[in-house]
């Protein structure tokens, strides 16, 4: 349901047809309305163990009530993960109560664990620690993903099996003296092979091979001090450490559909409302990183200049 009618809007914005927009309007909500009602005599587990693909994720308690619903599309996936794990603060839930429909997600072969706040690094931080062999794919809490979602990363992974593949993306821009503009001033866009000036955004979902990154990427102290709200600019950071390139799988930038009913919330807002926090974290992270740094320089030439 939720890829066929995303594609029908894909494939209007490949062909430029004027309506496009409004079809992603109309079909978000048909989705929003009908996919949680479509659900509710759906008992089917979830997950191939025999898989090596863990789906790893966050919330937080302005969002615990409705994560059940991006919970139920990744359950209902063609290829089926070997886990789906939702790490949750135990600051943020002391009690460590969560709503119904989450405990009953749980027979379907949802895992929830409690861990330290580590903002939006609890998304992959402890999965990969403990599962350095997998396959993780990172994805949002307010996102309808299609039924195809995991299926078209591990066709790309296949193609691109050292490459960090996602869904969204920025590129790294830089000035004419070659030197990388403010993290504001990059867009939103794509390039034709897997390169070090993709930024992949996580929320379409991201597959991180085992390999990815080393073992600075589990470094709290700089976390804390250097991307505490910004994920994507750390991770983007250490996968320039480890010499790892990224791909966007899509032909045309185009998000999924979202969860209308929770939009009122969230860290992008916090980080938007405070214009400067990616610019000060990413320059933080390459006056750290230096070596990340040269790479970027090193591949100057080959982008658009501004």
């Amino acid at each position: 349901m939720i890829s066929y009618l995303y594609e029908i809007v894909l494939n209007m914005k490949i062909k430029n047809q004027i309506a496009w927009k409004l079809f992603y309007k109309i079909n978000k909500v048909i989705i929003n309305i009908f996919y949680p009602i479509s659900q509710i005599y759906n008992h089917s587990y979830g997950l191939d163990l025999e898989s090596d693909i863990i789906i790893s994720m966050t919330s937080f308690p302005d969002r615990i009530h409705a994560v059940w619903i991006t919970i139920l599309s990744l359950l209902n996936q063609k290829t089926k993960p070997k886990k789906i794990l939702l790490w949750l603060a135990e600051n943020q839930f002391p009690d460590k109560k969560i709503p119904k429909k989450l405990e009953y997600l749980k027979k379907r072969g949802l895992e929830i664990q409690f861990c330290d706040d580590l903002k939006p690094h609890k998304k992959y931080y402890y999965t990969m620690m403990q599962n350095p062999q997998d396959i993780v794919i990172t994805v949002d809490d307010d996102i309808f993903y299609p039924e195809n979602f995991i299926t078209n990363l591990a066709i790309s992974h296949k193609k691109y099996p050292d490459c960090v593949i996602c869904n969204w993306s920025s590129i790294i821009a830089f000035n004419q003296r070659g030197i990388y503009q403010k993290k504001s001033d990059w867009k939103i866009g794509n390039l034709e092979e897997p390169s070090h000036l993709l930024l992949p955004i996580g929320c379409c979902g991201i597959l991180y091979p085992p390999g990815t990154f080393n073992k600075e990427v589990f470094n709290k102290r700089n976390i804390y001090e250097l991307a505490y709200y910004t994920d994507d600019l750390w991770l983007k950071c250490m996968e320039l450490l480890n010499g790892t390139k990224a791909f966007n799988q899509n032909p045309v930038q185009l998000i999924y559909f979202n969860n209308i009913r929770i939009q009122h919330s969230g860290l992008w807002k916090k980080n938007c409302g405070e214009a400067g926090r990616d610019n000060i974290n990413w320059e933080k992270l390459m006056n750290e990183y230096t070596k990340a740094r040269e790479i970027l320089q090193s591949c100057s030439k080959s982008t658009i200049f501004l």
